[in-house]
């Protein structure tokens, strides 16, 4: 693939364009700071803007002003002079002791806050991290000009709204423009937007926030603030496209709480949503509470609507623990229909996989990306299917609501058009995808690892309805069911099977088992296969 290097305005013309999609998809939503932020930008001149974005991509607030340099900014006092006229950027700015201490050189730093040359910086910064004046840095005795960009809150907003998560930004553009990745071509328009509300997006940013602050008192092991913090995640209101994200944050938080011993409140937080493995817990919690009857009653339950293979396992471990504590009679669980075997194999250099590639005729190591990509392949028009509010910016690789509860019925009809076409027109339509959208990126498709002539014959291995049971099955839980496959698949002599292979101590994972029964019942041939090797002290 040919790359292409950026000219000098690339980050410019692509912060231009993240303004543009944002205003015109949410200018009935966005607040007055942003518009004015907005209309400030479109005010400035060109070589200022590459000033101001240059600060914010950098590592800020603040930064001396004598020490920036760029070619594309031909006069550095005018770009600051015309900001600060606009707002957008602030000369002299307020700062702790901390943070000139971090800004500065440590000799300048010594100088300002009195201490000897041997004094380390991160000493220094230990020192003034808890004091508490805040003053103009030239009120610290800095003689040299310090910025600050401003409206960091307003580009967060922008941000957020065009990417529609916290976690990408004006990088993505590039590695676009140098080729590294493509993308599917979705409508953005207002229709297909994530927020409907100001509202909406505080409440998205606070939780966000939560997360943050969460993250810290994990980091610092305290939890001194944590109820407060769980009664702020409760209060949130979002819409309901929104709603697993918070769940999650829920269940996290409720997790840490069962292991500080706030049961009760835990207990809570789980009985919030149904979210694997919000259920798991509340049995959990409900038998160290002694609640029995409650506990009984939510895994008969689970065993009756799983919903996650880890779910089916919980309960096999743990109804004959929750019998016994009841005083019942033990359950005899039938195991799972898992053939297995044991091969004595010559040890080599390679991992296990490998060698066991060279061991057996026309196997390939492929894990999950196999069957995955036969799913994408054919399932293509229904993972990038127009679903309102599901398409954010032109750098998504899925849908927002992909690992969602509600993929799978949001898009009902064009799954049930693709149950009733033959196997010979799924097969066309493989063949078609992979010529039309090679290299797009798919997030069940990986294609530096695949080649045609693999996913056909693999395809053409196994029946329609089995093929369509294990769509069937994905398309539960796609967070979930998306690992697990079989390591290899044999492709030898007329006959084929998937082959799991494990190497000395090596165990079957609860998503292997979950596949390796699903591939039972639909009689399709897969075998685990334990390898041990011809050294091996214990044979």
């Amino acid at each position: 693939m040919t790359q292409s290097i950026p000219n000098d305005d690339y980050y410019l013309t692509y912060f231009l364009r993240m303004i543009d999609v944002v205003d015109q998809r949410y200018n009935d939503i966005l607040d007055d700071d942003v518009c004015y932020f907005i209309q400030q930008v479109r005010a400035c001149s060109r070589p200022s803007l590459r000033l101001l974005i240059r600060l914010y991509m950098r590592k800020g607030p603040n930064f001396l002003a004598d020490r920036l340099q760029y070619a594309e900014v031909p006069d550095i006092e005018f770009a600051i002079d015309e900001l600060s006229d606009l707002e957008l950027l602030q000369r002299n700015p307020e700062v702790y002791a901390f943070e000139l201490i971090d800004l500065l050189p440590v000799a300048r730093s010594r100088e300002l806050f009195g201490h000897d040359r041997k004094t380390r910086k991160t000493d220094l910064y230990e020192q003034w991290l808890d004091d508490e004046q805040c003053q103009p840095c030239q009120d610290w005795g800095l003689n040299e000009p310090v910025v600050t960009p401003l409206d960091y809150d307003s580009l967060r907003r922008i941000q957020l709204l065009f990417f529609g998560n916290d976690h990408q930004d004006i990088t993505e553009f590039i590695l676009e423009d140098l080729g590294l990745f493509r993308y599917e071509s979705m409508p953005l328009d207002k229709a297909n937007r994530l927020f409907d509300s100001s509202k909406t997006i505080d409440q998205y940013l606070l939780l966000n926030d939560l997360r943050s602050e969460f993250y810290l008192m994990n980091d610092a092991r305290d939890y001194s603030n944590l109820a407060e913090l769980v009664e702020q995640a409760l209060q949130i209101s979002l819409p309901d496209t929104l709603v697993p994200k918070w769940h999650r944050f829920l269940n996290r938080l409720a997790y840490r709480l069962e292991q500080l011993g706030e049961l009760p409140l835990a207990l809570g937080l789980f009985e919030t949503n149904d979210l694997p493995p919000a259920r798991e817990r509340r049995v959990r919690i409900y038998t160290k509470l002694e609640r029995y009857e409650e506990a009984n009653a939510l895994l008969a339950h689970i065993e009756a609507h799983p919903r996650s293979s880890d779910e089916v396992q919980f309960y096999r471990r743990f109804v004959n623990k929750l019998r016994r504590l009841c005083g019942d009679s033990k359950l005899n669980l039938a195991p799972p229909p898992i053939t297995e075997h044991t091969v004595v194999w010559p040890k080599g250099d390679a991992c296990v996989e490998l060698l066991a590639c060279e061991q057996l005729p026309g196997a390939v190591w492929l894990e999950n990306r196999l069957p995955l990509a036969i799913f994408g392949l054919l399932y293509w028009p229904v993972i990038f299917a127009d679903v309102p509010g599901v398409w954010q910016h032109p750098f998504q690789a899925a849908p927002t609501d992909l690992n969602d509860a509600v993929f799978a019925s949001r898009r009902q009809n064009l799954i049930d058009q693709l149950a009733s076409q033959s196997k010979p027109q799924w097969r066309s339509a493989i063949c078609q995808t992979w010529e039309e959208k090679q290299g797009i990126r798919n997030p069940f498709v990986h294609w530096s690892a695949l080649d045609l002539d693999t996913v056909l014959v693999c395809f053409d291995a196994l029946e329609q309805p089995q093929w369509q049971g294990i769509f069937d099955h994905l398309l539960t839980d796609l967070r979930q069911y998306r690992s697990g496959f079989p390591d290899l698949f044999q492709a030898h002599e007329g006959q084929h099977r998937f082959i799991e292979i494990k190497g000395p101590g090596d165990k079957l994972q609860d998503n292997q088992i979950a596949w390796l029964t699903v591939f039972a019942r639909l009689g399709i041939p897969a075998d685990v296969l334990y390898v041990r090797y011809e050294s091996d002290d214990t044979l």
